[in-house]
């Protein structure tokens, strides 16, 4: 695939939803190459115990009158059941086998335990002691680490991952020998903790599976119900393993080129609350404890209230999924009645980090530096992470920003 700028990786998850062998079609169908798949399953078959002979089979069918390519995944298990430890070992082990970036590895990992904590809360037990049927199969590690690996393949690794609101489908689906409301539970736990849209779809049966949502929520930076403004460059379509009437099975991904603006985006929230009767050592703790369990920002603003009393709002900048268990320390930690809940857009600059020599004390020491580009990939700001050096050395924030400037060249313009 040529190199494109900006780009962006649409999911088509509205029409007929999202599934683990449907994302590993589109994948192959945008480029990727099956014998690259193969590699992975038989790592996963050297890495979960009580599994062996691995197979993926590759096929070109149609769906609705539209080709697509048919993953299916077929393995020999020992056992039943696995716990969500176990799965969760496998999957680190593979991840490191097959050597993924740091992308990919974030991403594989994040969504196994998306999995293990959505069956946790569904059956009650612990991550690691959830025991797991289906979800424990050789099927959902090729499944996760297949689409980490042929995204890598294929350079998306990089690219801004959109997708529309995931359809579930209606009517009822059985397992556990047992009749289940679509979207079946697990489903409707990853989508309720990622505060991530659905709708219905066109069908009566399941249409997305808890795999399929994990990876989608893992992968997505953000979602709407209009496509962004693109240059499709690629498009790439997998089949679900059924023929469906009055809907195409099958799950559109294309690439393209950006046609926004050159800033990213993606979406937080900002938590509010107004105290006035707090005092000042425990609105300190309350900071404490919101930025050790996961706060982008904390700030404290002085405010008058009513009856002139004097007062303060605490606002605290979160990720979307972050967002419950900070407003939960919020209220225990200040005793207040309410917190205010405001989701917003961030524009974020394209950034990387480097670092530089610098000598303090006669001593060479490395200092990091976060550098923000422009489209074109021009630097245009430089912030040293003067802490860190001064930490190690004893040596003041100040003197050090005097020593560095030095070793800085200037912004271009």
């Amino acid at each position: 695939m040529k190199p494109v700028h900006n780009l962006v990786v649409i999911i088509d998850a509205s029409p007929s939803g999202v599934s683990g062998d449907k994302y590993l079609g589109a994948l192959l169908g945008l480029g990727a190459k099956a014998e690259t798949l193969r590699k992975v399953a038989g790592i996963v078959a050297q890495n979960l115990p009580g599994t062996h002979n691995v197979d993926v089979k590759v096929r070109k069918v149609e769906r609705g009158e539209i080709g697509a390519q048919l993953v299916t995944i077929e393995s020999g298990e020992k056992v039943e059941k696995r716990k969500g430890i176990q799965v969760l070992r496998s999957a680190e082990k593979c991840v490191e086998t097959l050597r993924l970036s740091d992308w990919g590895a974030g991403f594989a990992i994040s969504t196994i335990k998306t999995l293990l904590q959505a069956e946790s809360r569904v059956h009650g037990h612990s991550a690691k002691d959830v025991e797991l049927h289906e979800l424990g199969s050789a099927d959902t590690l090729v499944d996760v680490l297949g689409v980490a690996y042929l995204a890598e393949s294929l350079g998306l690794d990089s690219a801004t991952w959109w997708s529309s609101p995931v359809a579930v489908g209606g009517g009822t689906t059985r397992f556990s020998n047992r009749t289940y409301p679509n979207p079946p539970p697990a489903v409707a736990e990853i989508l309720r903790k990622n505060h991530f849209a659905m709708e219905r779809g066109l069908a009566n049966v399941e249409l997305s599976t808890p795999t399929g949502v994990a990876i989608t929520v893992s992968l997505v930076s953000k979602y709407s119900e209009s496509y962004p403004s693109i240059k499709p460059e690629i498009i790439g379509y997998g089949a679900g393993a059924k023929d469906l009437d009055g809907v195409a099975n099958a799950l559109r991904l294309m690439i393209g080129e950006s046609m926004e603006a050159v800033h990213s985006h993606d979406e937080i929230v900002i938590l509010e609350t107004n105290l006035d009767d707090v005092s000042g050592e425990v609105i300190g703790r309350a900071v404490e404890k919101l930025m050790a369990s996961g706060a982008r920002d904390v700030t404290i603003t002085p405010v008058y209230m009513k009856k002139n009393r004097p007062g303060h709002v605490i606002s605290v900048i979160s990720a979307k999924e972050d967002a419950e268990t900070l407003a939960d320390i919020l209220m225990a930690e200040t005793g207040t009645l309410g917190v205010r809940e405001l989701p917003v857009i961030r524009h974020i600059s394209p950034r990387k980090i480097t670092e530089i020599n610098v000598k303090v004390g006669g001593r060479d020491h490395r200092i990091r530096v976060k550098l923000s580009e422009d489209h074109e990939g021009r630097i245009v700001g430089r912030k040293l992470e003067y802490e860190d050096l001064s930490d190690q050395t004893g040596v003041s924030v100040r003197d050090i920003q005097k020593i560095a400037k030095t070793r800085i060249e200037p912004v271009q313009t």
